[in-house]
């Protein structure tokens, strides 16, 4: 049920009120209003519409960030993983040249002794 008058209705009631001039006139300002507001309803609909799909790019730009954050996440727990490891790699480098000394010593040592035992 509409209670919205047609082009029809509205000038047979104007056409009752008023002169045919005056009736002509408002009823083209009455079709003029109608049109607005059609134009109106179609770009509410549009808005609609739009706002409908900007929301569900926004749904999907959150999840995509908080995949993101949950990756950089991840990313920080393997870069604290890969710089603990280069720390234990550079106290058995540091181990390893300590022995190497020692080595170098103990050979010197085996060499001056070779030489003592040789003379």
């Amino acid at each position: 049920m509409s209670f919205l008058l047609t082009r029809k209705e509205m000038e047979e009631k104007l056409g009752r009120a008023f002169p045919p001039t005056q009736a002509d006139v408002l009823l083209e300002i009455l079709d003029a209003i109608r049109q607005i507001e059609v134009e109106r309803a179609a770009d509410a609909r549009e808005l609609r519409q739009g706002l409908k799909a900007l929301t569900g790019e926004v749904r999907e730009l959150a999840a995509a960030q908080k995949r993101t954050e949950e990756r950089v996440e991840e990313l920080a727990e393997a870069q604290k993983r890969t710089e603990e490891r280069v720390e234990e790699l550079a106290e058995a480098q540091k181990r390893t040249e300590e022995r190497v000394e020692e080595l170098a010593e103990a050979q010197k040592r085996t060499e001056e002794r070779v030489e003592e035992l040789a003379e």
